[in-house]
């Protein structure tokens, strides 16, 4: 009897080994072909396989969620990544995947939650610092998202553009770090020069102001020069809660809430009761009205917006593409002329004049190209100008001046997507076609909708 029981022993252990073991090599095969997977979907599902039949490899739950994430199949991404959390198996890449994969599938408030958790780990990936800033800006909590910039740059000195986000959100409450932080971005990438001396000056005219609703609305109007209108339409609200009776804070905010998606007319209404004498109230009515098609109404709030404030070249060229709008074609151009007299050394305001005639393939060449050379004269350092000129001489058929004038932009600023598109344009009509499909690539990589389209139509 004695011996017997050892024997059954062996013959159960026996047993056990010859089951387990084929589940161990299958579950080892897995793992092998999910690396040679032609597919993430099929990876995914080799690793999960995998992970079944090893469960001590909980890790392979991880990657499978990983190839899930690649396949863009969310839901299962993510509940794989929950398996790989409860058998503490997620690493600090997983944590912040597993925040990714709920964000891009519309759940930020979860995201926000994992990220935060996975900063809590003994080992977590630094960026999610820069995940968090971004979500809490999303959210609007500004202040926690300008903390996460700073934690990020702590470890990432050298990040141009957490400095510039950085910059950004203290701009939006005047604070004396902001022009730091964008000063260190624009040293950084060159990139962020003009943004950072645009918003450089509303911190500093907005230092010279008494009024704190005023100051907000100055911060307010330089975010949104810099197209960064979340923050814009916060700074305007604080102007409104500074001084309800700020008629340029309830136009201006407004003006930010038709960027964000929201209704515009409330505040624009409001701004009209408060003081309908002013033209910044008037001249942000008139874009209202242009942007929702009433074009006549626009033409009115134009031209009160230009009787208020006469010595403003800025209201004579809204006036007249109001003007242009409404098919008065002949009035628009006289109005433009009219605004470069009021500025005859500003080279942006003779620009302008130019590009408005180059958009209606009008008096190129006794007006339009005129005032690009004259553009060019006054600021031959800007490549925007040079690209202006090459442009026209493009539309002109001239395409051998057009080059050399859009090379010239070029090289002032090899940067400037316009001028690469015009030039891959010349190239067209020159049937270089090699040439042109290198310009438009850079233009379309450098945000250029228009190089795109011309791609997908001479390229396809």
């Amino acid at each position: 009897m004695s011996r017997t029981i050892p024997r059954i022993g062996v013959v159960l252990l026996l047993i056990l080994i010859a089951i387990l073991v084929p589940i161990f090599v299958d579950g080892y095969s897995e793992i092998r072909k999910a690396a040679e997977a032609q597919s993430y979907l099929e990876m995914a599902g080799h690793y999960l396989r995998a992970a079944q039949r090893l469960p001590w490899r909980a890790d392979l739950y991880e990657l499978a969620g990983h190839a899930y994430f690649h396949e863009r199949d969310f839901e299962r991404a993510d509940a794989m990544y929950l398996i790989a959390r409860e058998k503490n198996a997620l690493t600090p890449a997983g944590w912040a995947a597993w925040g990714d994969v709920n964000f891009l599938n519309g759940n930020p408030e979860r995201a926000i939650e994992i990220w935060e958790q996975g900063l809590e780990q003994a080992e977590f990936l630094p960026g999610l610092y820069q995940r968090l800033a971004y979500a809490m800006q999303e959210r609007g909590e500004f202040s926690l998202a300008a903390d996460y910039f700073q934690a990020h740059l702590e470890r990432y000195p050298d990040d141009a553009t957490a400095h510039y986000r950085l910059g950004l959100l203290l701009t939006l409450t005047g604070s004396s770090s902001a022009w730091t932080e964008l000063l260190a971005a624009s040293q950084l990438d060159p990139q962020f020069d003009p943004p950072a001396e645009t918003l450089r000056s509303a911190l500093s005219l907005a230092s010279l102001n008494d009024s704190p609703s005023q100051q907000f609305v100055i911060l307010g109007a330089g975010l949104g020069l810099v197209n960064e209108w979340q923050l814009a339409r916060a700074a305007f609200e604080s102007a409104v809660q500074a001084d309800e009776s700020n008629a340029e804070a309830w136009a201006w905010l407004g003006e930010a809430n038709q960027h964000t998606g929201a209704e515009g007319s409330e505040g624009l209404n409001r701004a009209l009761q408060l003081n309908p004498n002013s033209a910044v109230v008037r001249g942000l009515r008139g874009l209202y009205f242009e942007r929702v098609g009433n074009y006549s109404q626009a033409l009115v709030e134009h031209q009160a917006a230009a009787l208020l404030d006469a010595a403003n070249p800025a209201r004579y060229f809204s006036l007249g593409n109001a003007y242009a709008l409404n098919g008065d074609l002949i009035r628009a151009l006289e109005t433009y002329q009219y605004a470069t007299n009021l500025a005859p050394e500003d080279a942006s305001a003779w620009r302008t004049l130019a590009e408005f005639c180059g958009r209606l393939g009008i008096h190129l060449n006794d007006i339009g190209i005129p005032a690009a050379q004259r553009a060019v004269a006054l600021d031959p350092k800007s490549s925007a100008s040079e690209d202006t000129l090459g442009w026209l001489w493009y539309l002109n058929e001239d395409f051998k001046i057009a080059e050399r004038h859009l090379l010239t932009a070029l090289e002032l600023d090899a940067q400037n997507a316009s001028a690469h598109l015009h030039l891959g344009m010349v190239y067209l009509q020159t049937n270089d076609r090699a040439r042109a499909f290198e310009e438009l690539t850079l233009a379309r990589n450098l945000g250029s909708e228009e190089a795109g389209a011309y791609l997908r139509q001479f390229f396809p």
